[in-house]
């Protein structure tokens, strides 16, 4: 499994992390299936980052709600998740179309821990070496769908300018109305508060790459409209993750507070 691919252990670390606590607030039942033994090792080295694991879970949880208000209006949305690492939407959330798309390690542990048959959702997984293929080709039997979510967590730190470009001139290109959740980190947000996680994350490979100081920008320069964006420092707060007065959030975080947020984007209204 290569290196960014192995965060998916973190991430899953985390979730199963909070449905262990008393009061979750994901509730995944099957992050701890998902992660095994290797990724339960993997996740022993990060138990200890009390602030970046509370956005992580803030994260998934955002998004998670943000996914579930669409589902409630359109039930038969197909949901595409593109480096979907060990997530587990399609099994915890009871509709939607979903398309899981990422590298074939991952997509095979996947198929063995957790078959495609014990999901009462339709779901399929595409494997792709996206150093290899081509993502227009995997996401061509989608085009014609009528309503398309895309989800994007806990990747876009890791991909270069190009990649992002060429990754949002695939979807603005394919799919003329869709709609768009992801996390985006500030190069100025990562230097203050980044450095630890990301030295970690480093040591087995996973390296940041090309921050910008102003991360939407980008897709409102592709035609993105944006619909709601959320500050992880704050919503950790707000959701009882981390305990931080009012006082010394607006002096630790100050004009930073948004500089790790969940975005909702929109495309092509």
């Amino acid at each position: 499994m290569k290196a960014v691919s192995k965060t998916a252990y973190y991430c899953c670390g985390v979730r199963m992390q909070d449905a262990e606590s008393a009061h979750p607030l994901i509730g995944d039942q099957y992050a701890k299936r998902l992660l095994g033994k290797e990724g339960a090792a993997y996740w022993e080295e990060f138990k200890q980052f009390t602030w970046p694991n509370a956005s992580n879970t803030a994260r998934c949880y955002l998004i998670d709600s943000w996914v579930k208000q669409e589902l409630n209006s359109h039930p038969d949305a197909t949901i595409i998740l593109i480096g979907a690492g060990l997530d587990s939407r399609a099994f915890r959330f009871n509709a939607g179309r979903w398309v899981e798309i990422d590298e074939p390690a991952i997509i095979s542990y996947k198929n063995e821990i957790l078959p495609l048959k014990e999901c009462s959702n339709e779901l399929q997984r595409i494997p792709i070496e996206f150093e290899k293929e081509r993502l227009a080709d995997k996401l061509q039997a989608y085009v014609h769908r009528s309503f398309v979510i895309f989800i994007i967590e806990g990747v876009l730190m890791y991909l270069s300018n190009e990649q992002k470009n060429q990754l949002l001139s695939v979807l603005t290109a394919l799919f003329p109305k869709h709609i768009l959740f992801c996390d985006l980190m500030s190069r100025k947000f990562y230097k203050k508060f980044g450095g630890k996680i990301q030295k970690k994350l480093a040591e087995h490979g996973a390296v940041f790459s090309d921050l910008a100081d102003e991360p939407g920008r980008l897709f409102l320069e592709y035609g993105y409209s944006k619909k709601s964006q959320i500050a992880l420092p704050k919503a950790i707060t707000d959701l009882g993750l981390v305990r931080i007065p009012w006082l010394v959030r607006k002096l630790v975080f100050g004009k930073l507070i948004s500089g790790y947020s969940v975005y909702h984007f929109a495309y092509g209204e």
